[in-house]
């Protein structure tokens, strides 16, 4: 048997930052809170429901952001996640109550602790700040009642009287009837075992160093300092290839003319080394192996390039000048490389007009195909495989499927299917992926949207949960790469619109 109460909570911003399930009858078995993603028919009043008949708890998509089962949880105060809601985000929330019997004589609740204040938008991105206040008996947090269940309730098919016993404790969340429901749920911090703290770092780059287009990113595994690929004075043009997806005029404009690869210092973001003027006609993928050598893709010239990190050298070459193909030997705008250390098997994402991954070997010899993981018709082929990331310790090549809006995982060896992380929140687009073996997480950048801020999410490599999201205090332009330090402690991201590097660290760490 189950119960619902609703409440519509404020225009103004707040963030959950804990739950007390206080359970006030020995028949009530769980809680669980819904966050109602469309507008629901919910007030201040209580109802019979069901989760497995549609729309009695949400009369729409609802997403569920909080559980306790007396079976095996304590009562007591929960640090799950972080959430934010009224304003544009969730306003509407269902507290659901299973009873084991049919005794409905109950005052249970549900209390949230809630922060509330004066933040900016940039805040929002930066939740993590806040657990110490939640700790903190000083800080302002106000304790809000979600409802009191009823004496007594209307069940379906079954006839009561109904009353409802308000607790009005809850108007300090200032509820009002005049609801907007949100189509997403936008849960912009972590778990609580996870201490992200990730903001930008405006001392780096150094303020000399001009970029055009930037479109690749990496540090070296040894040194920390940072390799960029951008493309100088040339800017890619709907106008630069034909129907065929050939480069026009590509050999009489010739390469671009400035060094479009840079190596930046990790300590203050200065120029320590360049070179590639007057190699590469459109410039886009960046990947820095275990050895410190690069991997380069031109998406005019529909060619892979190894590049020694030390030398600036090319040491091997795939694909054909100028001349796209769907073979085993020609790309079609290639636009990401990624190396297994483990068995040194180099994976092509190809491309813009190729919907695969390529696996060679270290010396270049053909050796798989990979295609996306058939989920039907409407997303049956990768539309844009735009980034590649290895997680070794699971095997894994993991894609950003950017246009489908999706990261598919796959195994190493076989590439067999392993999983999919496929959020509402992403808006379409996912532009790049990188992981962090020292946290275990993945980091992904997300493209323009209408709904949905252009920013990075940190993401449960396992689960796919959302565990932040971020981006500068002036945001994102069009992030096209993103790269994790050797220590885990900085993210770099490539920003095309906005021609620059950003740079991110943990806010403990000491520069």
């Amino acid at each position: 048997m189950y119960a619902c109460a609703g409440v519509s909570l404020s225009t103004e911003q707040s963030w959950i930052v804990g739950y007390v399930p206080l359970p006030q009858n020995e028949s009530v078995d769980a809680m669980t809170v819904y966050g109602c993603l469309e507008e629901p028919s919910v007030s201040n009043t209580a109802w019979s429901c069901n989760p497995h008949i549609e729309k009695t708890v949400c009369s729409g998509q609802s997403s569920i952001i909080y559980s306790w089962r007396r079976s095996c949880d304590m009562i007591g105060e929960r640090k799950q996640k972080v959430l934010i809601v009224g304003g544009a985000y969730i306003r509407d929330i269902v507290l659901m109550v299973h009873y084991k019997d049919g005794d409905i004589q109950d005052s249970s609740a549900l209390e949230l602790k809630l922060l509330s204040g004066e933040y900016t938008e940039t805040d929002a991105h930066y939740l993590s700040r806040y657990y110490s206040q939640f700790v903190d008996p000083l800080c302002d947090e106000k304790l809000n009642d979600l409802g009191r269940l009823l004496e007594t309730i209307q069940w379906q098919d079954e006839s009561y009287d109904a009353t409802y016993d308000y607790d009005e404790s809850s108007q300090q969340l200032n509820l009002q009837d005049n609801r907007i429901g949100t189509s997403f749920d936008e849960t912009y911090s972590s778990s609580w075992g996870y201490d992200p703290e990730l903001v930008q770092d405006l001392t780096w780059p150094a303020p000399n160093v001009n970029l055009g287009q930037v479109t690749g990113v990496d540090a070296k595994p040894d040194t920390g300092d940072v390799f960029v690929f951008h493309r100088g004075e040339r800017t890619w043009q709907l106008s630069d290839f034909d129907e065929n997806n050939i480069f026009i005029n590509g050999k009489e404009r010739g390469p671009i003319e400035a060094d479009v690869l840079l190596l930046l210092s990790k300590r203050g973001g200065y120029i320590k080394e360049k070179a590639g003027a007057d190699r590469f006609y459109m410039p886009h993928g960046l990947t820095c192996d275990y050895n410190g050598d690069l991997w380069l893709t031109d998406v005019a010239l529909h060619q892979v390039f190894k590049v020694s990190g030390k030398t600036f050298k090319i040491e091997m070459t795939l694909g054909e000048a100028f001349v796209p193909g769907e073979d085993h030997h020609h790309f079609c705008k290639p636009t990401d490389v990624a190396v297994d250390k483990a068995t040194g098997n180099v994976f092509v994402a190809d491309g813009y007009c190729n919907k695969r991954v390529l696996k060679f070997s270290s010396n270049g010899t053909f050796l798989q195909e990979i295609k996306a993981h058939n989920k039907g018709l409407a997303k049956s082929n990768f539309k844009i495989p735009h980034s590649l990331a290895i997680v070794e310790s699971r095997r894994m090549i993991c894609v950003a499927d950017r246009e489908n809006g999706r990261i598919q995982c796959f195994n190493t060896i076989t590439g067999d299917f392993i999983h999919e992380i496929e959020k509402r929140e992403f808006g379409g687009q996912v532009f790049a992926i990188a992981y962090d073996r020292v946290l275990d997480v993945m980091y992904a950048v997300n493209g323009l949207s209408e709904r949905i801020p252009t920013q990075g999410y940190t993401l449960d490599i396992q689960t796919g949960e959302i565990l932040e999201t971020w981006a500068p205090p002036q945001g994102f332009q069009m992030p096209h790469d993103i790269a994790v330090g050797p220590d885990g402690n900085y993210v770099y991201v490539a920003d095309v619109i906005n021609e620059g590097v950003f740079r991110f660290l943990r806010e403990d760490n000491n520069m």
